[in-house]
């Protein structure tokens, strides 16, 4: 009763877990909002405010957009660790979007280069912070046997920030005109801090999830495609136990868990099976960012597109992802994302190479006339729908694998877990491949052209694939 009475007003509701998701979502939402908030907005700051030099604006476009994923993958192996030693969630994440508050006003305020760089880099860093913090939350949250199909929907609800950020952007300043547009944003971030202010951390014990395991481990088939779980370690009051065998196991484990405490990094980028799940997110970045630097390019040139038409292009490609997104998470709770994964990026790499053949670089029987230019379209369509198999794959994967480990040693990775360092390398992955893409993709266009730029990004997909059969087993 007296405990009762010591809980805060609206504590049932406020740390509930679907209030407590519900704030996370919307906070890496509205990251993934604010990072393409600008797209549309550039080249007003980049004339109007800022005054540069028209001839060398895609040089400054790239500069600042590349510099956000740059910052991204820097501060990553910094906020990881850090965010791992505060057993509470809720202050890191009102602290993050504070900055991002702070990081947004800059740029929106900005009229000279250096300010509009530094304000990108707050926003990079604390955007980061809020993406490692906000799903080390959710991983903490909820269930083990819940896990993967949440973090999966809550992929699909930050990526699609992604899609209305350039949307709501270009329509509000076309609209209202530039202030109002931007503060409409911080508006939106303002309401996001309160939810967080608001929200009440109601994570489940290490031991909790560890007895779940092994509960579930009990009643798994072996054909199944979970991963084994070592044989527990007998009590001693039972019959049959060799104190001297199990007390040199126990000691060994203990020893064990004693060297790794600590290093993290060591243990996953030595596991064959987390660098697979971290390539598998950097890929799913690079080919974002392949298509963001060079379909805009060649169907202008190729089909004579204007910008409407374009878009209409984006729209193909995000929008699926995230209308098969509840298909997608039942299959990969009922098959397993080693699966799913195996089929999204084996039909990609074979519909990516596809649409490099529609235009003049491509096969003599696909000319650039109305036939290349539908498939073309219906080509990017289905990319958008098997994409969604293989959206957060890599953070599930990584997921489980830290979760394994934890369950199998407690403490290996400190008493509040490595949850924050797990996503701060799927962010490291991921940021690294947003930074290289454009330069990559548009290097082989330029080398070789269209159809050998996708030839290379299909050959990749299907080596993930390839991958995924090897080390995930």
């Amino acid at each position: 009763m007296l405990d009762h009475q010591k809980r805060p007003i609206g504590y049932r509701w406020r740390s509930s877990k679907a209030f407590i998701l519900s704030c996370i979502g919307l906070s890496l939402f509205s990251e993934n909002f604010l990072c393409t908030f600008i797209v549309p907005i550039l080249p007003i700051i980049l004339k109007d405010r800022l005054h540069l030099d028209p001839i060398k604006a895609q040089l400054h476009t790239s500069l600042i957009l590349s510099l956000h994923a740059l910052a991204s993958f820097l501060s990553g192996p910094i906020i990881g660790p850090l965010a791992d030693k505060i057993p509470s969630r809720k202050g890191p994440l009102v602290a993050s979007l504070a900055g991002a508050i702070i990081g947004t006003t800059i740029v929106a305020a900005s009229t000279s280069l250096p300010v509009l760089l530094i304000g990108r880099i707050i926003q990079a860093t604390t955007g980061n912070a809020v993406f490692i913090i906000g799903f080390a939350a959710v991983a903490s949250t909820v269930r083990p046997e819940d896990r993967p199909k949440t973090l999966q929907i809550i992929t699909v609800v930050s990526m699609s920030g992604m899609l209305v950020g350039p949307v709501i952007s270009g329509e509000l300043i076309t609209l209202f005109g530039y202030w109002p547009a931007w503060i409409t944003v911080i508006a939106f971030l303002m309401i996001d801090m309160i939810m967080r202010l608001v929200m009440i951390d109601n994570p489940i014990s290490e031991s909790d999830q560890t007895e779940d395991e092994e509960s579930n481990s009990e009643t798994e088939s072996s054909g199944e495609t979970s991963r084994l779980l070592p044989e527990p370690i007998p009590d001693q009051d039972q019959p049959g136990y060799n104190s001297k065998y199990d007390d040199d196991q126990v000691s060994s484990e203990s020893s064990m868990v004693e060297e790794t405490k600590g290093s993290f990094y060591k243990v996953m980028l030595s596991n064959p099976h987390a660098l697979t799940a971290m390539l598998c997110h950097g890929v799913n970045g690079l080919t974002l960012m392949t298509f963001d630097t060079t379909l805009p390019l060649y169907v202008m040139r190729s089909f004579q597109w204007d910008t409407q038409k374009i878009s209409l292009m984006f729209l193909l490609l995000q929008l699926p992802t995230v209308a098969f997104s509840p298909l997608t998470t039942w299959l990969n709770v009922r098959y397993g994302t080693k699966i799913t994964a195996s089929v999204g990026f084996s039909v990609n790499a074979i519909l990516i190479w596809f649409i490099g053949n529609c235009g003049p670089d491509g096969l003599p029987f696909v000319d650039s006339g109305k036939i290349s230019r539908d498939l073309y379209a219906a080509s990017i369509f289905f990319i958008g729908v098997f994409r969604a198999l293989v959206v957060g794959c890599g953070v599930v994967e990584l997921t489980s694998i830290v979760a394994k480990l934890q369950g199998d040693n407690p403490g290996i990775f400190g008493k509040n877990g490595g949850y924050s360092r797990t996503f701060s390398l799927t962010n490291m992955s991921y940021s690294f491949a947003k930074f290289v893409g454009p330069i990559i993709s548009g290097g082989l266009v330029e080398a070789a052209g269209y159809y050998y730029m996708n030839l290379c990004l299909g050959m990749l997909d299907f080596t993930i694939r390839v991958s995924l059969k090897c080390f995930t087993d």
